[in-house]
């Protein structure tokens, strides 16, 4: 099946893990602030994946939950 028609028979509101293949995990987020600017930072609570540099830093503003652009 090609790119497009897999993308085509996605659901309209996917499961994240059996329709995108994503795997849940637990992260913690932690802000700061720093010249004014807040900050979040990502941290998976599997200490393996941080050994791996597994991690986000965003600012504030760029971070939204997506429930709320359903």
């Amino acid at each position: 099946m090609g790119e497009y028609s897999r993308w085509e028979s996605t659901p309209a509101d996917p499961d994240p893990q059996r329709d995108l293949g994503y795997l849940c995990g637990e992260w913690e987020i932690i802000r700061t602030r720093s010249l004014q600017r807040t900050h979040l930072l990502f941290l998976p609570q599997d200490k393996q994946l941080l050994d791996q540099e597994a991690f986000v830093i965003a600012t504030e503003s760029a971070v939204v939950n997506t429930v709320d652009y359903r």
